[in-house]
């Protein structure tokens, strides 16, 4: 996991845009990347948004969906 610093959306937005603009509808944001660097998930949709209202169970089960997602 690496936390990125977006600031007040003014900060490191090359690497938002490299990832497809992940934060476009609300931050935190989150990108799953294969071992070759590709995107095989990203929030787009503002999916952790409200995180700060999630609680741990919560947060836990959202990753564990996205890790169902994900093809190995």
């Amino acid at each position: 996991m690496v936390k990125v610093d977006v600031g007040n959306f003014d900060h490191n937005l090359d690497i938002d845009a490299a990832y497809g603009h992940p934060i476009a509808k609300g931050i935190p944001a989150a990108v799953v990347l294969s071992p070759d660097n590709k995107v095989v998930y990203a929030t787009r949709a503002g999916e952790l948004a409200d995180a700060r209202r999630m609680s741990e169970t919560g947060i836990y089960e959202f990753f564990e969906r996205v890790s169902r997602q994900v093809k190995p």
